[in-house]
């Protein structure tokens, strides 16, 4: 499942015309759900959430219309963004163009919930994720809930239906670039460079900016019990792993 070419940096206009035409029916089966549940009882037209890194905008929308919130989309690729603009709009989302560090325009405890989705593994600098994370913290209000989904660091090599995350047999570090390759809906494959950090790596960047220690979860596909056809891969491993974890109260702010 891959290409030979060389792996493409995320914050291009190559990358951004290859997630448009990505194959996502993992990410909607096994993310999209989790993050609904993760974040709780929808609270209707008056909830701002934000999705940080919102890509091309399916999750910003996919919020929107299931929770009828208003959705702040934000991605420091104008091209990423062009996309969402022109095939994703929406009356309650917005999309707004950052430096994928800093939230300066929004004040302290003002946003009621953060959803970010495969955007850590995309970004090799340390530093600007551990800013980004701290004002994640400092915009949500007390006790609001931050889900970060992302590539499993423990499911490395495996041939999962529409997506495999670094080469078969490799063992990766922290900090290593990972060749990752993804399925497109026309049938062929495009390989976008991603960035290994274990488990407790992102615990780390989660309790440095104030957040508590997060809950995991590890969705799998259901098994189609299809006689004679292997079982995909995501039934047995997750592709996909969802943090969730919330926002400091009072002194612990």
């Amino acid at each position: 499942m891959s290409e030979s070419h060389p792996p493409l940096p995320w914050d291009t206009a190559q990358a951004a015309d290859a997630y448009r035409d990505r194959d996502m029916r993992l990410a909607r089966e096994l993310i999209f759900p989790t993050v609904l549940r993760r974040l709780g009882p929808a609270e209707g037209t008056g909830q701002v959430v934000l999705d940080v890194g919102c890509g091309t905008g399916a999750l910003a929308v996919h919020l929107a219309e299931t929770r009828g919130c208003t959705v702040h989309g934000l991605d420091p690729s104008s091209a990423m963004l062009g996309i969402a603009r022109a095939d994703r709009p929406h009356l309650r989302v917005d999309y707004r163009l950052f430096d994928g560090r800093f939230l300066h325009w929004i004040a302290d405890d003002d946003v009621d919930a953060v959803v970010c989705c495969l955007v850590y593994c995309t970004d090799p600098d340390d530093r600007r994720l551990a800013d980004l994370t701290r004002e994640i913290h400092r915009v949500l209000r007390p006790g609001a809930p931050y889900v970060l989904a992302d590539l499993n660091p423990q499911a490395t090599g495996e041939a999962f239906s529409t997506l495999r995350y670094g080469e078969p047999g490799t063992v990766y570090a922290d900090g290593d670039t990972v060749p990752t390759t993804l399925r497109r809906l026309s049938g062929t494959t495009v390989t976008t460079a991603c960035h290994y950090r274990s488990l407790p790596h992102y615990e780390a960047l989660l309790t440095q900016a104030g957040f508590p220690s997060p809950d995991l979860d590890l969705p799998l596909a259901p098994q189609r019990h299809d006689s004679g056809t292997p079982e995909p891969a995501e039934t047995r491993v997750a592709p996909y792993m969802i943090l969730t974890t919330r926002a400091g109260k009072g002194s612990d702010r």
